[in-house]
């Protein structure tokens, strides 16, 4: 398919989109009040000081991607997107130390991240999307 469409998520697309969203939200709020409480924690202490790097990135792709994915752009622009961000997790978190403390492990958390909402993203478009329109 190319440009030419726009598209309509089916209902289980719908649930597991905002699913996703839902958790993510979950994770980060879990990890930001966890900060200030130490008795909160998110599955054990290894995950809950790295969840927020995989939330994010897992918010910020399907929400751009499945967006784009439902005005019909072509899925190649949804993957460079991915590969953006997945570049954006290792530079912030290696070589840009002025900005944040440098942990390999936030990046590959923000990595992991964005190939949980890759595989969302390619399921919803082969699997979980109607045509309803036809652009010129």
């Amino acid at each position: 398919m190319n440009e030419n469409y726009k598209f309509q998520s089916k209902k289980i697309t719908n649930i597991v989109f905002y699913s996703l969203i839902l958790l993510g939200a979950l994770l980060t709020i879990l990890r930001w009040i966890s900060a200030f409480n130490s008795r909160i924690m998110v599955i054990n202490e290894e995950i809950n000081s790295h969840i927020s790097n995989l939330s994010l990135s897992l918010i910020v792709y399907i929400a751009i991607g499945f967006t784009w994915t439902l005005q019909g752009l072509k899925f190649k622009k949804v993957v460079v997107l991915g590969i953006i961000i997945m570049i954006a997790n290792i530079l912030c978190e290696t070589v840009m130390g002025f900005m944040n403390t440098p942990d390999i492990i936030d990046a590959v958390y923000g990595v992991i991240g964005t190939i949980i909402g890759f595989c969302f993203l390619a399921l919803s478009k082969r699997y979980g999307l109607n045509i309803i329109q036809k652009t010129d």
